[in-house]
Protein backbone atom coordinates (compact mmCIF):
# COMPACT_ATOMS: atom_id res chain seq x y z
CA UNK A 1 0.00 0.00 0.00
CA UNK A 2 1.32 3.38 -1.35
CA UNK A 3 1.59 6.18 1.45
CA UNK A 4 -0.99 8.56 1.38
CA UNK A 5 1.30 11.66 1.44
CA UNK A 6 2.09 11.65 -2.25
CA UNK A 7 0.08 13.43 -4.45
CA UNK A 8 -0.94 13.83 -7.95
CA UNK A 9 2.80 14.85 -8.70
CA UNK A 10 4.13 11.86 -8.42
CA UNK A 11 1.91 9.76 -10.89
CA UNK A 12 4.23 9.85 -14.15
CA UNK A 13 7.24 9.07 -11.90
CA UNK A 14 8.94 5.85 -12.65
CA UNK A 15 8.24 3.18 -9.72
CA UNK A 16 10.74 0.29 -8.34
CA UNK A 17 10.34 -2.32 -5.57
CA UNK A 18 12.40 -3.21 -2.76
CA UNK A 19 12.04 -5.35 -0.28
CA UNK A 20 14.47 -4.94 3.05
CA UNK A 21 14.76 -8.13 5.39
CA UNK A 22 14.99 -6.49 8.94
CA UNK A 23 16.66 -8.13 12.32
CA UNK A 24 13.81 -8.45 14.66
CA UNK A 25 14.44 -5.38 16.18
CA UNK A 26 15.15 -3.38 13.56
CA UNK A 27 12.13 -4.35 12.42
CA UNK A 28 10.33 -3.24 15.39
CA UNK A 29 12.10 0.11 15.94
CA UNK A 30 9.95 0.88 12.16
CA UNK A 31 6.77 -0.51 13.45
CA UNK A 32 5.23 3.31 14.78
CA UNK A 33 6.86 4.71 12.00
CA UNK A 34 5.52 2.68 9.33
CA UNK A 35 1.89 1.72 11.17
CA UNK A 36 1.43 5.02 13.11
CA UNK A 37 3.29 7.20 10.98
CA UNK A 38 3.69 8.77 7.44
CA UNK A 39 5.41 4.98 6.11
CA UNK A 40 7.72 7.66 4.32
CA UNK A 41 10.99 8.40 3.12
CA UNK A 42 12.15 10.89 1.39
CA UNK A 43 16.14 11.52 -0.09
CA UNK A 44 17.69 13.91 -3.04
CA UNK A 45 20.21 13.60 -5.49
CA UNK A 46 21.63 16.95 -4.48
CA UNK A 47 24.29 18.21 -7.21
CA UNK A 48 25.66 21.64 -7.63
CA UNK A 49 26.57 23.72 -10.72
CA UNK A 50 30.14 20.90 -11.55
CA UNK A 51 28.01 18.48 -11.30
CA UNK A 52 29.26 16.37 -8.17
CA UNK A 53 26.42 14.66 -5.57
CA UNK A 54 26.69 15.44 -2.57
CA UNK A 55 26.32 12.10 -0.13
CA UNK A 56 26.81 11.09 3.72
CA UNK A 57 27.54 8.13 5.21
CA UNK A 58 25.37 7.44 8.51
CA UNK A 59 26.32 5.39 11.53
CA UNK A 60 22.98 2.52 10.46
CA UNK A 61 24.15 2.24 6.50
CA UNK A 62 26.95 0.92 4.95
CA UNK A 63 28.60 3.39 2.38
CA UNK A 64 27.39 6.49 1.27
CA UNK A 65 23.76 7.35 1.02
CA UNK A 66 21.76 10.03 -0.42
CA UNK A 67 20.92 13.19 2.40
CA UNK A 68 17.00 12.36 2.62
CA UNK A 69 14.74 10.44 6.09
CA UNK A 70 11.32 10.54 7.38
CA UNK A 71 8.45 12.08 6.15
CA UNK A 72 7.32 13.99 9.57
CA UNK A 73 3.19 13.63 9.76
CA UNK A 74 2.84 17.77 9.37
CA UNK A 75 5.01 18.11 6.10
CA UNK A 76 4.63 17.72 2.64
CA UNK A 77 7.36 15.34 1.12
CA UNK A 78 9.52 18.05 -0.73
CA UNK A 79 9.37 19.83 2.56
CA UNK A 80 11.01 16.59 4.19
CA UNK A 81 13.82 16.69 1.63
CA UNK A 82 14.60 20.29 2.28
CA UNK A 83 14.65 20.04 6.05
CA UNK A 84 16.53 16.55 5.95
CA UNK A 85 18.89 17.83 3.14
CA UNK A 86 19.81 21.05 5.39
CA UNK A 87 20.36 18.72 8.79
CA UNK A 88 22.54 15.88 7.25
CA UNK A 89 24.67 18.52 4.59
CA UNK A 90 23.73 22.07 5.50
CA UNK A 91 22.72 22.87 2.31
CA UNK A 92 19.75 25.06 1.40
CA UNK A 93 19.06 22.95 -1.55
CA UNK A 94 16.48 23.66 -4.25
CA UNK A 95 14.07 20.15 -4.80
CA UNK A 96 13.43 19.87 -8.12
CA UNK A 97 11.08 17.23 -9.61
CA UNK A 98 10.87 13.41 -8.03
CA UNK A 99 13.18 10.41 -9.92
CA UNK A 100 12.10 7.78 -8.28
CA UNK A 101 9.36 5.88 -5.98
CA UNK A 102 10.79 3.26 -4.73
CA UNK A 103 7.39 0.90 -2.90
CA UNK A 104 9.14 -0.94 -0.32
CA UNK A 105 8.61 -4.28 2.11
CA UNK A 106 9.29 -4.08 4.82
CA UNK A 107 9.68 -8.19 6.54
CA UNK A 108 11.29 -9.24 9.81
CA UNK A 109 13.91 -11.92 9.81
CA UNK A 110 12.45 -14.01 12.37
CA UNK A 111 8.40 -13.63 12.18
CA UNK A 112 8.36 -12.95 8.04
CA UNK A 113 5.49 -10.32 9.25
CA UNK A 114 5.75 -7.13 7.08
CA UNK A 115 4.62 -3.68 6.34
CA UNK A 116 4.79 -1.07 3.43
CA UNK A 117 7.09 1.98 2.95
CA UNK A 118 7.91 4.65 0.45
CA UNK A 119 10.78 5.94 -0.56
CA UNK A 120 11.07 9.03 -2.89
CA UNK A 121 14.71 10.27 -4.13
CA UNK A 122 13.55 13.63 -6.10
CA UNK A 123 16.54 16.04 -8.43
CA UNK A 124 17.90 18.92 -5.94
CA UNK A 125 20.82 21.73 -6.79
CA UNK A 126 22.45 23.35 -4.21
CA UNK A 127 25.84 24.98 -3.93
CA UNK A 128 28.53 25.58 -0.94
CA UNK A 129 31.07 23.44 1.05
CA UNK A 130 30.01 21.16 3.64
CA UNK A 131 30.65 21.90 7.38
CA UNK A 132 32.52 19.80 10.05
CA UNK A 133 30.17 16.36 10.61
CA UNK A 134 29.93 18.02 14.32
CA UNK A 135 27.41 19.99 12.59
CA UNK A 136 25.38 17.94 10.84
CA UNK A 137 22.22 15.48 11.75
CA UNK A 138 20.10 16.16 14.62
CA UNK A 139 22.13 13.89 17.09
CA UNK A 140 25.62 13.63 17.68
CA UNK A 141 27.37 10.96 15.30
CA UNK A 142 23.96 10.53 13.17
CA UNK A 143 26.48 11.62 10.16
CA UNK A 144 30.01 10.49 10.09
CA UNK A 145 30.88 11.84 6.80
CA UNK A 146 29.66 14.27 3.98
CA UNK A 147 31.35 14.71 0.90
CA UNK A 148 30.98 16.14 -2.89
CA UNK A 149 31.59 13.42 -5.23
CA UNK A 150 32.51 13.77 -8.75
CA UNK A 151 31.50 10.01 -10.01
CA UNK A 152 29.05 8.24 -7.77
CA UNK A 153 31.46 6.06 -5.36
CA UNK A 154 31.23 2.29 -6.05
CA UNK A 155 29.95 1.41 -1.75
CA UNK A 156 26.57 3.60 -2.76
CA UNK A 157 24.04 1.77 -0.23
CA UNK A 158 21.32 0.62 -2.76
CA UNK A 159 23.40 1.46 -5.61
CA UNK A 160 21.57 -1.76 -8.09
CA UNK A 161 18.61 0.16 -7.31
CA UNK A 162 19.15 4.11 -7.51
CA UNK A 163 22.21 4.38 -9.65
CA UNK A 164 20.10 4.64 -12.96
CA UNK A 165 18.16 7.53 -11.26
CA UNK A 166 21.45 8.93 -10.07
CA UNK A 167 23.35 9.40 -12.56
CA UNK A 168 21.39 11.15 -15.33
CA UNK A 169 23.06 13.99 -14.49
CA UNK A 170 25.79 15.70 -16.53
CA UNK A 171 28.99 14.55 -15.08
CA UNK A 172 28.34 11.37 -12.92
Amino acid sequence: MESDVLGDEFDGVPREQQTIRLSADRFESFRDWAVNGTACTAAARVCDRNGRIALVSNRWSDGWVLPGGAVEPDETVREATHREIREETGLDATIHEPLVVVEQTYRSASTDETYSGTYVVFAASADGSLPNIEELGTTPGEITAASWFETLPADLHDGALLRPYLSEYEGL
